[in-house]
């Protein structure tokens, strides 16, 4: 169980004086831990005798007794301070606060050293050394387990029960279970932990420490791809000790890695089943079949077209989508990624949020049929141009209204070829790459000096592609509705040429 403060006192090796607090000397020592921070109890998970040089001490009431409440607060068994010449008196309003909390404040001459204190403590829980070390081994011995064999549900049941305690792993952002628990967190304290990771913008500090009704908890951070944490929780003041937490925490890890293995494998069957849609693979029944196995009706999806962003964020977007159990299929083709989602702005923002601000995302209308996926698809990569321009660099089929031929592909083709048909035929007959130079020049906002170095050539080579396009098209750069003309051919083209 540990020695308690008052037997500490009575070592005469370490000549300890108590100053205040006299009434929580009967406090087990689980720990004796040296901090100089503000707020300690952040990377302490209560029980601990924190050991403070003196002359760290606040100098003012109001300070010293905000320490002490907030150790007290935490868990904390007591606060030795070592004292030397440059130690700030000890202010009548914090001895107050320590009689009341009750919190023991101790005094270490300057010839003790915390390392005797530290020995003390230690030598005195060697009985509990035993304990310790099995519940570390059962820790070790379920990650072996893990590598060979699939995580059970209750996996983390046993060590809960060598604690006397509850264990959960949650997300950071949301509070939904990451591995399965057979007991729900209590909503209170699920929304205290909520509430503190945005209090704190997500940035854990070693140990956060909540409070719901009569439940005390510890948290600490899980290493992991997505916000991750490790809750345990009791009906008692005496939390785990802080580096099995993290041992748990190390193999919470590796079991959600395991997970992670499960998950690869049905990102890489849906981006088959997706790659099927887009090539019109699949008759009708079957492919609204399979879209229902997973989840995904036809009318209440869309296709989402990506282009460039975080590709350690792609890389893990099956899982963030998985975390927040929403349905996907995923696939990268041509530099494109495309993704078949459900309707909603929860699953927008988890793209967005994951492929980073330097992504441009188009969203096609509703699917509506399977067999309008390659459609859906042409719709998405079209709205992608559109992006660069639109807020938050996200721009929706539906709203990128620039003329109304531009919604359906067969008049979309008619426009095509009225306006751009004779370029088209001139670059096939002759090997030249006017149409393309035409549509830098033109996304260049007509600067020669910028389409010059986005096509690789010289200024005056583009000065004459221009001629020759305004020659074989007869349209001419300088009329506002040529421009107009121009620029919506060659979008209209992008919708029919674009890759699904």
């Amino acid at each position: 169980m540990g020695p308690s403060l008052g037997d500490l006192l009575e070592m005469p090796h370490l000549r300890l004086e108590l100053r205040a607090g006299s009434g929580g000397a009967g406090k087990r020592v689980m720990w004796a831990q040296t901090s100089d921070l503000d707020k300690p109890w952040e990377w302490m998970t209560g029980g601990e005798l924190l050991m403070k040089n003196g002359r760290t001490l606040p100098p003012n009431a109001p300070e010293q007794v905000a320490l002490l409440e907030g150790l007290a607060a935490n868990g904390i068994s007591g606060l030795v301070l070592g004292v030397d010449p440059a130690t700030p008196a000890l202010d009548p309003a914090a001895i107050a606060a320590a009689d009341s909390l009750p919190l023991p404040i101790v005094f270490a001459p300057y010839s003790v050293g915390f390392a005797a204190i530290g020995r003390a403590v230690a030598d005195a829980n060697a009985a509990d050394e035993g304990r310790r070390l099995a519940v570390t081994e059962r820790v070790y011995t379920m990650i072996r387990r893990s590598v060979t064999q699939p995580v059970s549900a209750g996996a983390l049941k046993p060590l809960a029960r060598d604690l006397a305690c509850k264990l959960a792993v949650l997300d950071a952002e949301s509070g939904d279970p990451v591995l399965h628990s057979p007991e729900a967190v209590p909503e209170a304290l699920r929304q205290a932990l909520l509430e503190e990771v945005r209090r704190r913008n997500g940035a854990l500090p070693g140990v956060v420490h909540l409070a719901a009704g009569e439940m005390r908890a510890q948290v600490v951070e899980v290493p992991d791809e997505e916000p991750t944490v490790l809750l345990t929780y009791a009906h008692r003041a005496s939390p785990p000790d802080l580096v099995l937490l993290q041992h748990i925490a190390t193999a919470a890890a590796v079991l959600i890695a395991q997970q992670g293995i499960r998950r690869e494998h049905e990102r890489r069957v849906g981006a088959e089943l997706l790659a099927h849609l887009l090539d019109h693979r699949l008759d009708a029944d079957e492919a609204a079949r399979q879209l229902s196995e997973r989840g995904l009706p036809a009318d209440d999806c869309v296709v989402v077209a990506a282009r460039g962003g975080s590709e350690t964020g792609e890389e893990h977007l099956h899982l963030s989508f998985d975390r927040r159990k929403i349905n996907n299929l995923l696939l990268r083709r041509s530099g494109v990624l495309y993704a078949l989602l459900p309707a909603s702005d929860d699953a927008l923002d988890v793209l967005t949020r994951r492929l980073g601000p330097g992504a441009l995302i188009g969203v096609s209308d509703p699917l509506v049929s399977p067999l309008r996926a390659p459609a859906a698809a042409r719709e998405a990569n079209w709205a992608v141009r559109d992006a660069v321009n639109a807020p938050g660099r996200v721009s929706r089929y539906a709203d990128a209204t620039l003329l109304s031929v531009l919604r359906d592909t067969e008049e979309a083709q008619v426009v095509v070829d009225r306006v751009l048909g004779p370029l088209l035929r001139y670059d096939a007959d002759h090997g030249t790459e006017l149409t393309r130079t035409l549509d830098i020049f033109l996304t260049c906002d007509r600067s020669w000096q910028q389409a010059s170095a986005a096509t690789g050539v010289h200024r005056q080579t583009v000065v004459y592609r221009m001629r020759r396009v305004e020659e074989i098209t007869g349209r001419t750069l300088s009329a506002t509705a040529h421009l107009t003309e121009l620029w919506l051919a060659l979008r209209a083209r992008d919708l029919l040429t674009a890759p699904g």
